[in-house]
């Protein structure tokens, strides 16, 4: 047996995805917001992630948190994490079609539990699950003209999830943003500024967002 066989023992509860159920060692569960309150999400769990069972531990997760403390916002009080995947893929490649479609319902009934007001999409693929296909670069341009999210955009396995959502909870703001890993957070943008400058003003954005809809 080899060595990712060894450790799918220790998440025996799901077994839809067979590659993910021998590259995980844990499925890593989300983690809530307070009612109304921010969510980020992002692709699928890191190493540092799969090894400890909880969300956006890794590097790229204390980019994140540090961001939105600078808003005065704290994890578990303030703001909780979730992933499109809750297991870690074999040598962090993205999650496949059919991996995301397994997961995206127990995520519907996460946001359904939580009922965040603001959905802060971590990535090209948390964005392209919440808000249709598309560069993440016009997206993020979108998201500055209007931030709402509609359910027509959504993938199809979120779609039931999010029209309920919105009907119980009213409106949900969807605000993309730029992965935090080191790569991508410095790489330059089409516009030749730094995608990190960029996610900057994106996560001000999703506090500006945060903060109208308590105001309302």
């Amino acid at each position: 047996m080899n060595d990712y066989g060894s450790r799918s023992s220790h998440a025996p509860e799901c077994r839809l995805c067979d590659r993910l159920v021998l590259s995980r060692r844990c499925i890593v569960q989300p983690t809530p917001c307070p009612p109304g309150g921010l969510l980020a999400i992002g692709e699928a769990p890191g190493a540092e992630e799969d090894e400890i069972g909880e969300g956006f531990v890794g590097q790229a997760g204390r980019v994140l948190d540090a961001l939105l403390v600078q808003h005065g916002l704290e994890r578990n009080r303030d703001y909780g994490v979730a992933n499109i995947v809750r297991c870690r893929p074999e040598n962090n490649r993205a999650p496949g079609r059919h991996e995301i479609a397994n997961c995206l319902p127990k995520l519907g009934e996460f946001l359904l539990m939580c009922r965040p007001r603001v959905l802060l999409l971590v990535g090209t693929t948390a964005t392209e699950v919440f808000l249709g296909s598309g560069a993440l670069w016009w997206q993020i341009e979108r998201s500055r003209a209007s931030a709402l999210v509609l359910a027509k955009d959504a993938h199809d396995a979120l779609k039931p999830a999010i029209r309920h959502l919105l009907h119980v909870a009213g409106p949900v703001y969807a605000v993309p943003m730029p992965h935090t890993s080191g790569m991508a957070w410095n790489r330059k943008a089409l516009d030749g500024r730094r995608w990190c400058d960029i996610g900057k003003e994106q996560v001000e954005l999703a506090v500006e967002c945060l903060e109208s809809s308590h105001a309302a």
